[in-house]
């Protein structure tokens, strides 16, 4: 149960980070939080539980808890706090290289979030090397028995410097006995740009995050091995991408366009140009941006100004609708907050907040099966419930003691390449990479006039 207590401890941190605070900001919040009745019963509070509670607490924890407690209070999900270590992985990210082993990780149990299994094992990194294989789950770390553990938890324990030595054992479901391996860490290259040639000679550029600083110039990268190969024209794949980076996104917008805006920007009822294309090094051949339901934020932004300056073609499902942006801000903790501050809109000054991006050829994505979650409550602990679409049983779980239950399923995981920057792709299997292909052989998406 959540405790209801711990947002009015956050004066902690305002009185902890003051003159952080005072530094960024133009006003003393301090002053002005104390200066409530709320706001002294904070001190209060925290007060009696450093004084009174029965055993001693973790400042840190109730702490970050109370931070927690009050951006949940605004009930905004692009509002949030980033404990150090997460911030410190995502600044690492941001670089495009850390120190690790060289695997993509997913959750094993995406009901509760726990439990980890390998996604892919990247040819001669360090994972690749020892015989680490995608589907190993992940069983200890170091000693530590991590088989409830997180995607972050797992990322904490397995990054570390360069040279060093990290024992894993795994569950590999092909065999009975447990797998273990010592990895030498070294330096990752992180390579959000995969290609390949689609049908004799369309380019295939698939883009999974604006992640990082690097992401531009691996699309620049992209593009040209894409033309030595012969590619007459482009599909730029945005699907799964949940964005990241807006100088990225408008970097990578800016390769397809000679003129036109490509996004502005709104604060507070003031809406401005933010960036218009830059005619030189523009890619003049013929442009289908694919997008799905999980295209957010640069995703969105780079297919509404593609689409509105009627330079390609967009085709698949609405996307996600993440038109606004975050203003992050590090604390003195090492953590950092991030807080919605401006909204994006189109060239055409169209909100993309709950909208999205409606598409030109609106094409279900069927390259995953679809995924349904189920919790209930009912029958008897132990027993099995069965999970039906369409007459086909697709997922099971059993009953817990508590007479609760929850099920998934998520279908089969389109295949992907152990080498980085390889794209692999299935056009009969995926209607909306087809689509594409139809439209550019059709002459439906034409090149920049």
């Amino acid at each position: 149960m959540r405790r209801r207590l711990l947002p009015v401890t956050v004066v902690a941190v305002v009185l902890a980070t003051a003159l952080v605070v005072q530094a960024q900001l133009s006003r003393d919040y301090t002053s002005e939080f104390l200066n409530t009745a709320a706001g002294r019963a904070v001190v209060q509070t925290f007060g009696a539980l450093k004084s009174g509670y029965l055993t001693d607490i973790d400042d840190e924890k109730v702490i970050r808890g109370a931070i927690q407690g009050m951006l949940e209070a605004l009930d905004d999900p692009y509002t949030y706090y980033r404990e150090p270590r997460s911030a410190s992985i995502d600044a690492q990210d941001r670089t495009g290289s850390f120190e690790g082993i060289g695997v993509a990780l997913t959750t094993v149990d995406r009901a509760s979030g726990r439990g980890v299994e390998v996604l892919n094992v990247y040819r001669d990194g360090p994972a690749w090397q020892a015989g680490v294989q995608r589907g190993d789950i992940f069983v200890d770390v170091d000693g530590v028995n991590v088989r409830d553990y997180t995607t972050l938890d797992i990322v904490d324990l397995v990054r570390g410097p360069r040279g060093t030595t990290v024992r894993i054992t795994f569950q590999r479901p092909s065999e009975s006995e447990l797998v273990e391996f010592d990895i030498v860490r070294d330096t990752i290259e992180l390579i959000e740009v995969s290609t390949t040639i689609v049908d004799g000679d369309i380019g295939y550029l698939s883009l999974r995050t604006f992640g990082n600083q690097r992401v531009h110039e691996q699309v620049v990268d992209g593009l040209s091995r894409l033309r030595l190969d012969g590619a007459k024209s482009i599909v730029l794949d945005l699907r799964d991408n949940g964005g990241g980076l807006l100088t990225q996104g408008i970097l990578v917008a800016d390769e397809f366009l000679e003129q036109g805006d490509i996004v502005f920007q709104r604060a507070r009822g003031v809406t401005q140009r933010l960036a218009s294309a830059d005619p030189s090094g523009t890619t003049d051949l013929p442009v289908v941006v694919l997008v799905n339901r999980q295209s957010a934020s640069a995703s969105e932004i780079v297919a509404g100004a593609l689409q509105e300056n009627g330079r390609a073609l967009v085709i698949g499902e609405r996307t996600f609708g993440k038109g606004v942006a975050q203003s992050v801000i590090s604390l003195a903790d090492g953590g950092q907050l991030a807080y919605m501050a401006f909204e994006w809109l189109t060239p055409e000054r169209r909100s993309i907040t709950d909208e999205g991006i409606v598409p030109d050829i609106e094409v279900r994505d069927t390259r995953l099966g679809q995924t349904v979650f189920v919790d209930g409550r009912g029958g008897f602990a132990g027993q099995t419930v069965e999970l039906v679409l369409d007459g086909e049983v697709v997922g099971s779980g059993v009953v817990d003691d508590d007479g609760t239950f929850n099920l998934v399923t998520t279908g089969p995981r389109p295949p992907m390449s152990e080498i980085q920057g390889e794209a692999l792709v299935d056009v009969e299997s995926d209607a909306i990479l087809a689509r594409a292909v139809e439209a550019l052989r059709s002459g439906e998406a034409t090149a920049l006039r």
